[in-house]
């Protein structure tokens, strides 16, 4: 079994804080979108990983062989079951937590993780019911230094 580091969002557009109780917060928790065909199988855990927020917030499994849809820029789709969920972006782990730097994600809809990788997901991700990996909220993209604001009404990004 594969394990996947999954990007939600990109150079222009970055999940909001709250990011479950948007219009289209559940479907991202059933179903995710590719611009090419992906390699994932049936069985295979995605490690979500927030464009922007460099923060891992979800990890689901793979329910469907992916299949092709109208979409323009993700005319690929897996339907997925969610397993672990951090429902606040703010409150989700660093990627670098797990030992993958944000640069990894550069450019890329979604890179295998190793095994090692996977299970430090898993305890990170987890860790937030435990108690947090954060004693501070983190700020949300458009507020760090040093970067673009997010575009939120610009392609909504569904991937």
């Amino acid at each position: 079994m594969q394990h996947w580091l999954k990007t939600i969002g990109h150079a222009h557009w970055s999940l909001p804080d709250a990011w479950l109780s948007t219009d289209d917060g559940l479907e991202r928790v059933h179903s995710t979108g590719f611009p090419r065909r992906p390699r994932i199988l049936i069985g295979e855990r995605l490690v979500y990983y927030a464009a922007g927020w460099r923060v891992i917030f979800a990890i689901v499994e793979a329910t469907s062989e992916p299949h092709s849809v109208e979409h323009p820029r993700w005319p690929w789709r897996v339907a997925v079951e969610p397993l672990l969920l951090v429902p606040l972006l703010s409150n989700a782990p660093p990627v670098e937590a797990i030992g993958v730097a944000a640069r990894s994600m550069s450019q890329q809809s979604h890179i295998r993780l190793d095994p090692d990788h996977y299970l430090r997901a898993i305890e990170a991700i987890a860790s937030i019911a435990a108690g947090g990996v954060h004693t501070e909220p983190r700020p949300s993209p458009s507020r760090r230094s040093g970067e673009a604001a997010a575009s939120p009404g610009r392609d909504r990004g569904r991937g």
